[in-house]
Order: C-alpha cells, then structure tokens, then sequence
C-alpha cells in the first residue's frame, strides 16, 4: 500500500534521522516521552513457521542469545527514547500523527480513533456513510506517523480486540528508493486473535513504472496465551544490516537485509476485519496501543 510520506524538516539524533519534525519538538518528546511498560510476557507454542520464502532483500536466520541480549539494552530504561507517546492527549494524537482514510475491502476513518486514559482506541463502529464499498458492514482505525524514522528499535504496547477477523497491525513503510523505485513495509506485527501473529518484510513497486514486483517473506508465531487478554510488547530491532523481531523482550525472528532497507520509514497502527469468522456484532471489540517508543540505534 503506498502513502504519502510527509515531509516539513529534517533533524538528525542520536544516529536516527527524523523527517517531519521539528528540533524543538522532538527534544521536546524526550522530555515528555512514557517509561517502558511492564506487561505479561507470551510464550511460544513452538518454532515460528516459515509463511513464505526468503528474497534477496530479506534472508531468515536464527536468533541468538545476542539479539536478546541487544533487544534488553534498549528495554532497560537506560536510555530514553527519542520519541515516545501515550496517546491520552488528543492534541498530540492530532500534532504527531495522521489520521487515515482508506477504502477497499475494509473501511478506516478518522472517526474510529480516539485518544483515551487508557491509550489509543482504534473503535470498531459500523461502516460509515461515506465507505464507498458498501458492501462493508464495518468500520475500523488506522494512524501514520508524521515523523520518518531511520535505524533503531521500535517498541509498542498493544492489546488486540478479542474477536475473530481483525487484522492488529503495527508497522512501517519506508521512503521510496528512486534508483530501484520501489519501499518496504516492515510488519513488526499483524496479530490474530487469540495467539497468531504473523511478522514480515515485503517490497513494493513505488509506482505503476516500476519493474519491482510485490514480494514477501515473513514468519508465522503461535502462542500459548490469549493475546488479546492484556498488554504484550511487540517491536523490530532495525539495523543497516538485520531486522530482529521481538514480543515481550524475547526475539522471535531476525532476517538478514544487507543494506536494502535503509530509506527512513513511517510509523503506522491500524484495524481491519478482513479475517474470516468475523462475528455478527463486532462493533465495540477494539484494538489499543497502550504506548509506543522509538529509539536511536545504539
């Protein structure tokens, strides 16, 4: 799916280049960022499952006791973020994200997000008017970062809603490569009810010249616990070299990228019933970010 990327400035922290922000915000958000949250940790049911092939830009390989340990330096709380959100204030929600539009199998509009106590709500509600496949009984709630973001660990605290159909997603897409003409999606993850997640990297053709063909690889993971019965981290450790996928600190996954992904990327959180066994009444089961946090790579 290609979206605009945003572009107003350009600041460089850390080692992590941020595009869309101004200096003063962004020091700002480190001032004002959440501490880590502490939350109940999944435990796999087995090996993760190979959901597709490996590509040229992705290959699979084991994870390690140093991917681990990586993944913990970033989770100590020693250094701190240089953007985080808890998105209980709507007019941060509204400063630092966009609130999508998007139509096809499935309906996402601004009206279904909704900054609370408790987090970002991305509300399940019935379709809107202005759906233009009305063939759609329901809506659901996406947001996209204004900022692009370069190397770091991304990390964010997620509940999914507890019904059968809802894509719970959390993912990045980068910048156009002009030269190869095309961008990745990194899906850090796409989580099922009530213990599936599926994690991956795909490329896109950047536009309808493109000779790039859509493409993936990725892995499928399956837990003992009810995700959607609390809060689990989900994050991607992303180096020039390596993508390493994490739940609740534990790496999970990790392909080897060889510089391909290296344009800054946006961040997204988004619903969509596009699952089978959706239930009659789905309205009122939603998906909540409980808090994000973006860090420069160490």
């Amino acid at each position: 799916m290609d979206v605009t990327k945003y572009v107003t400035s350009s600041v460089l922290l850390g080692g992590i280049f941020i595009v869309g922000l101004a200096t003063a915000h962004v020091v700002a958000m480190q001032v004002n960022g959440t501490d880590p949250v502490a939350n109940s940790n999944a435990n796999l049911s087995g090996p993760v499952t190979w959901g597709s092939p490996d590509q040229l830009y992705g290959k699979r390989r084991p994870v390690t006791p140093a991917d681990r340990a990586a993944i913990q330096s970033y989770r100590s709380g020693r250094k701190p973020p240089i953007f985080s959100a808890n998105f209980t204030d709507s007019a941060e929600l509204q400063a630092d994200w966009r609130l999508m539009s998007d139509d096809g199998s499935f309906c996402r509009r601004p009206s279904n997000v909704e900054a609370t106590s408790g987090g970002l709500r991305l509300k399940t509600l019935a379709a809107q008017a202005d759906c233009r496949n009305k063939s759609v009984k329901w809506s659901t709630g996406s947001i996209q970062s204004k900022a692009d973001y370069g190397y770091g660990f991304f990390e964010a605290a997620i509940k999914i809603a507890d019904i059968k159909g809802m894509n719970n997603a959390f993912w990045m897409n980068t910048a156009t490569r002009p030269a190869i003409e095309d961008y990745f999606e990194i899906d850090v993850s796409e989580v099922q009810y009530s213990s599936y997640d599926h994690i991956g990297l795909q490329e896109y053709p950047a536009n309808a010249l493109s000779r790039v063909k859509h493409t993936g690889m990725g892995w499928g993971a399956t837990f003992l616990d009810d995700l959607s019965s609390g809060f689990h981290d989900y994050g991607v450790l992303w180096t020039p070299k390596e993508l390493i996928f994490e739940i609740d600190g534990e790496p999970v996954a990790a392909a080897v990228t060889n510089n391909t992904v290296i344009a800054p990327a946006n961040v997204m959180f988004s619903s969509a019933l596009i699952y089978p066994g959706v239930p009659d009444h789905p309205e009122g089961h939603d998906m909540i970010v409980k808090s994000v946090r973006i860090y420069a790579l160490q």
